[in-house]
């Protein structure tokens, strides 16, 4: 039976613990099925829970969450992978205050989606590979979908072997990712993005943004030159990912009580 309106509560994110280990390598399952925990049901909520997917660095894609509620609501709560960490498959999301931990496509989806306010950590890779942190699967155009990180830090859980790190990578034709006033520790590669086929441009169609960010890794003099990546987006623009415009989030965010700031930080 399909359920709306539940809501889980744990003791803390290091605390109360969702642990799995399924893993496309180990039981030849499909990504979304090797999830640990799945949401379904329209306004789904979790507090202070972890979500944890243990099948380990070289067992490939081995997700802690997939959530395809609408409304869904995350908020203090961790999730603690590898390769594909956290699905947002699809509808509205918002994670709040949230650690986000992972190598290979550590977020990814083709839901709307906003953090706010949480970690992002990650970890070493296996020699010679690369790690990404989002990958969005937006496959056509005329539809709000895609991944804003605002107010987040992004650094590293453990010394990384010298793996480079990439904020993301196109999925689909339409991968529309945006990173806005973030801090970016070191870690992050000068070139900043990596196409999904190694050493083939993304289609002019991608949507990524990078705006008002901080730290060592928010450097853009080195950036890929993509069309479609964006660096000096106006704030007006950097306002069509808020928590106000992309998901209008201000008609169904406050009944959670979680907190969450409606527009830009920074007011600018």
């Amino acid at each position: 039976m399909n359920k709306s309106n539940i809501m889980m509560y744990g003791d803390g994110m290091d605390q109360t613990i969702v642990s799995g280990s399924l893993s496309n390598s180990t039981q030849l399952l499909a990504t979304i099925l090797t999830a640990t925990f799945a949401v379904d049901g329209w306004r789904f909520i979790a507090r202070d829970m972890g979500f944890r997917n243990t099948a380990g660095p070289a067992n490939m894609q081995a997700v802690a969450l997939v959530s395809s509620s609408d409304q869904s609501v995350f908020y203090k709560c961790s999730f603690d992978g590898y390769q594909d960490t956290l699905f947002t498959h699809s509808n509205r999301q918002f994670y709040r205050e949230c650690r986000i931990s992972g190598t290979i496509d550590i977020i990814f989806g083709k839901a709307a989606v906003v953090f706010q306010s949480c970690n992002i950590l990650v970890k070493k890779p296996l020699r010679g590979q690369k790690n990404v942190i989002t990958a969005s699967g937006k496959e056509e155009p005329g539809v709000i979908q895609g991944i804003s990180i605002q107010n987040c830090y992004v650094s590293a859980a453990e010394p990384l072997g010298g793996a480079r790190t990439f904020l993301g990578r196109p999925w689909k034709n339409y991968a529309t990712t945006v990173f806005m006033e973030s801090w970016l520790e070191s870690l992050i590669d000068p070139e900043g993005w990596m196409p999904w086929t190694p050493n083939v441009p993304p289609p002019d169609t991608i949507y990524y943004a990078e705006y008002n960010n901080r730290g060592p890794g928010a450097v853009t003099s080195n950036r890929v030159k993509w069309k479609g990546l964006k660096l000096n987006i106006t704030s007006n623009e950097a306002n069509r990912f808020t928590v106000r415009t992309f998901l209008h989030g201000v008609e169904w965010i406050p009944a959670t009580g979680v907190p969450f700031k409606p527009d830009l930080w920074f007011g600018r």
